[in-house]
């Protein structure tokens, strides 16, 4: 399963759009237990570096997937387009 991760706040260097980061784009055979991880500090290092810094994070979408699929999305530098909580359907900003 390919997973996107929404960052209460961006990261990084504010002042550049290409030198901050408000998600992260992952893949999981197990997602709770990979969550569990993120969650723990045991996970991917920007991830460790949300949590230290007091960010809040969600899962926002899933995708039934694999690797190649989480490959492509990450090549398509699209994550704000695909993520709910920056691009809310009309139905959603209701």
């Amino acid at each position: 399963m390919v997973y996107l991760i929404h960052f209460d706040k961006p990261i990084g260097n504010l002042d550049n759009r290409y030198g901050r980061a408000q998600h992260y784009l992952g893949y999981a055979n197990r997602l709770e237990e990979r969550i569990a991880h993120h969650r723990n500090g045991t996970g991917a290092r920007l991830l460790q570096v949300v949590n230290e810094l007091g960010i809040g994070w969600k899962v926002v979408r899933k995708w039934e997937g694999d690797r190649a699929l989480e490959g492509r999305l990450k090549r398509q530098h699209n994550s704000p387009r695909l993520c709910p909580v920056c691009n809310p359907t009309e139905e959603e900003r209701k």
